[in-house]
């Protein structure tokens, strides 16, 4: 039409190819036209359609709005209509909306297809190529990528043998593992790797939803429209009982932190100086005891762990909430000793404790039976210490206890007790 017209001098053709028009964000070409209109490069811009002009209203209009205030022209083929006449902006207006509106009812159609096929449970509509450790075959079966399907497994591992997400991701990462997209591993990534219900081979459809079809951004389904469970979908990466212990074990790691007060469930920052930060519980207010220095003349600068609800100094008046009345001390050490006799009182005692941790084993607490499990095994295999591990520390111990008169008692994660 253009180039067969003499009074027309071809500018060129801006298109996108597969893009959609309800945004001109990432319309490439679209944003080069207008840069060239301003540049004056253009002073008519002919178009199949409005829809293809673009599907937004507020964005076509405002587009339309711009090129006019340039004296230039975009005239619908469709619609035989010149933005630069007179009815044009109103006429836009109507048919822009019509445009938008007929997106909107699209978008519907589909959702309601999409949630048929859900409550059938059909996975055939998920990107799995844009699931870590999955993927589609030729005939279109969901099939598991070995090699990330190890990374995953391991994540889930090391989280069950006591390490945070921080310090799985830090890991990851100085062994030079390569996230699969090709960045940095964070907190964040573990976090959804660990959480994801994929990896047990169930799947959550409408997990996120889209509320609106113009930006398209997805949100947190919290309600707005019914979830489906379907189990056993496709292959699981993760057995179905170390994927339901990692879920039991983000909820008892959050309610520890609640339940006496503390940020972290444990530090590797201070596993050298300080492993046992957070693991020492108070028996009377239930909060943790925390390191202090001294200021009494007859020990004036040795560092010592108190409850951190009891008030420090004697002339000091208590805080708001401090009313513990536990005033035991211990000395920095005694903790990680407290920590190596009672490991080997447990390897000493083994055959005593046995039918304990059986028994644990056969109730339906899966949490405490694998660690359970994990302490008869490890009891079994690393014998007695003469020095403390924090690795094995980590992976055994829930908490030691301080009473008010010093008695204390040492409690390992499967519900085993030594007391003193």
């Amino acid at each position: 039409m253009i180039k067969s017209n003499s009074a027309y001098d071809f500018a060129g053709i801006y298109a996108d190819e597969g893009i959609s028009g309800t945004s001109i964000k990432n319309r490439d070409s679209f944003m080069r036209m207008l840069q060239d209109a301003r540049d004056g490069q253009i002073d008519m811009i002919i178009t199949k359609n409005i829809s293809r002009f673009g599907r937004n209203t507020i964005d076509c209009l405002k587009c339309i709005r711009e090129l006019r205030s340039l004296n230039v022209d975009v005239y619908f083929e469709k619609e035989n209509l010149h933005s630069l006449a007179k009815e044009g902006e109103l006429l836009l207006s109507l048919l822009a909306a019509l445009a938008q509106q007929e997106i909107i009812s699209h978008s519907e159609n589909v959702k309601w297809g999409k949630r048929r096929k859900f409550e059938k449970g059909d996975i055939g509509s998920i990107a799995w190529d844009n699931i870590t450790g999955y993927s589609k075959n030729k005939s279109g079966e969901v099939i598991i990528v070995e090699d990330q399907a190890v990374i995953i497994r391991r994540i889930y591992k090391e989280f069950l043998a006591g390490n945070g997400t921080n310090r799985i991701a830090d890991k990851l990462n100085e062994e030079k593992i390569p996230l699969i997209r090709g960045k940095k591993w964070m907190t964040s990534h573990i976090q959804v790797l660990l959480t994801h219900e994929k990896y047990s081979g169930d799947t959550l459809f409408q997990r996120q939803i889209t509320p609106d079809p113009m930006n398209k951004r997805q949100v947190k389904n919290q309600g707005q429209v019914p979830q489906y469970y379907c189990k056993d979908s496709h292959p699981a990466i993760v057995d179905k009982e170390i994927w339901d212990c990692v879920q039991l074990e983000i909820e008892l790691r959050k309610r520890y932190c609640e339940e006496h007060s503390v940020n972290r469930y444990q530090s590797f920052k201070y596993k050298d100086t300080l492993p046992l930060t957070g693991k020492i519980i108070c028996g009377h207010c239930n909060h943790s005891f925390v390191i202090k220095v001294s200021n009494r003349l007859i020990d004036k600068g040795t560092a010592y762990y108190e409850c951190s609800m009891n008030r420090t100094g004697y002339r000091q008046p208590k805080k708001a909430g401090c009313d513990c009345i536990n005033q035991t001390r211990l000395n920095r050490d005694d903790p990680k000793q407290i920590f190596i006799d009672a490991w080997n009182h447990l390897v000493e005692n083994k055959e005593l404790y046995e039918a304990e941790w059986l028994g644990v084993i056969e109730r339906s607490d899966i949490l405490k039976a694998y660690r359970a499990k994990e302490l008869m095994r490890l009891v079994g295999e690393i014998g007695i210490i003469d020095m403390m591990s924090y690795e094995l520390m980590i992976q055994t111990l829930s908490h030691i206890e301080i009473e008010t008169d010093g008695r204390l008692r040492v409690v390992f994660l499967c519900g085993t007790k030594i007391c003193s």
